[in-house]
């Protein structure tokens, strides 16, 4: 009798096992595609599309905020959670840029389908803009005694339509930026004239200036970058020191001096007499010394590698003038160590 009445409560629990395991069930994420491919695309600022999704499984989907692999993607999920056989969407909206390109982005999608927990799903575009610069950058510079530097790009749209600029604007006061008058009205393609004006002390720079057209006044068209020097009477080759070490190197013994020395040409480009001093290393283990090559005009700068850090470190190296306006150069230093 005893027997009789354990047989079928042992039953029982495993016939509520199997209920339960069924109702936890397993989630199951299936998109109907995972790439969107616009082909080519001019004329438009953004794109946007939609990925469809269903939950195939037996259990409660839920998934995570999407997470893309740019800023200039920006995905809406709807809904987050779905029971077994229903349906949603991922909407997205991709920012184009101003420049030509062939863009592929992607957007991660996380959940709780144990077989598959992150998917990635894939937008592509051919991306020509109505607007066009070519180049998209310029490096005015202006060696030691020059005042001004000019330089030019070429503006087109790309529609075939009339060039209608409302306006330049530059980052900065000292640089100036025209439209030249095209050979007839009605143009589709302009040149968009720089001219950099000696500015402060001598430099390195990093500035813009953005296009603006009639038809769009509220965002630019296109940008133009500009990357270039002021240079001072004092040149330096090169303006930084780099150094990569490989783990294989950093086993003591003598190292060649091709591999711990690095050397900088310090010059006058003026030819005046300067005299260059007090040469300085902010990471230690990185010693510095000059030696004059040509009085008063030439020296050269020999930074050492004597310690080996433990890990990538950067700082300056620096030197005294007697320069007014370069009165302390820095360099900049890497010691890269590389751990495979």
């Amino acid at each position: 009798m005893k027997n009789t009445v354990l047989f079928p409560v042992g039953l029982l629990m495993l016939c509520l096992q199997a209920t339960s395991a069924f109702a936890q069930g397993a989630p199951k994420l299936v998109f109907e595609s995972t790439t969107v491919d616009f082909g080519k695309v001019a004329q438009v600022s953004t794109v946007s599309g939609v990925f469809k999704f269903k939950n195939t499984g037996t259990g409660i989907l839920k998934l995570q905020p999407p997470k893309p692999s740019c800023g200039c993607t920006v995905p809406e999920l709807k809904p987050d959670t779905l029971n077994p056989g229903e349906t949603g969407e991922l909407r997205f909206v991709l920012s184009l840029g101003l420049y030509r390109a062939i863009l592929e982005k992607h957007i991660a999608v996380t959940s709780n389908d144990a077989a598959n927990p992150e998917q990635s799903l894939t937008i592509r575009a051919d991306y020509t803009p109505l607007y066009e610069l070519a180049p998209v950058s310029l490096s005015p510079n202006l060696a030691f005694g020059v005042n001004e530097a000019t330089a030019v790009s070429t503006l087109t749209r790309n529609d075939g339509g009339a060039l209608r600029i409302d306006r330049l604007v530059a980052s900065k006061p000292w640089i100036r930026a025209v439209v030249e008058p095209g050979d007839k009205p009605g143009d589709s393609t302009t040149k968009v004239r720089i001219t950099v004006q000696r500015d402060g002390a001598p430099r390195r720079f990093n500035e813009y200036v953005h296009i603006y057209a009639a038809d769009q006044t509220n965002a630019p068209v296109s940008s133009l970058y500009l990357s270039g020097q002021m240079m001072g009477e004092i040149s330096l080759i090169p303006e930084a020191l780099y150094w990569s070490i490989t783990d294989d190197q950093k086993v003591g013994g003598t190292r060649p001096e091709a591999m711990v020395v690095r050397r900088v040409a310090i010059r006058s480009s003026a030819g005046r007499p300067v005299t260059i001093t007090k040469a300085m290393s902010s990471i230690p283990g990185v010693s510095v010394e000059l030696v004059e090559t040509e009085p008063g005009k030439a020296f050269e700068l020999v930074a050492r590698l004597n310690e080996v850090p433990t890990q990538t470190v950067s700082g300056t190296v620096s030197v005294q003038t007697s320069v007014e306006s370069q009165s302390q150069i820095v360099l900049p230093v890497v010691v890269n160590v590389f751990h495979p």
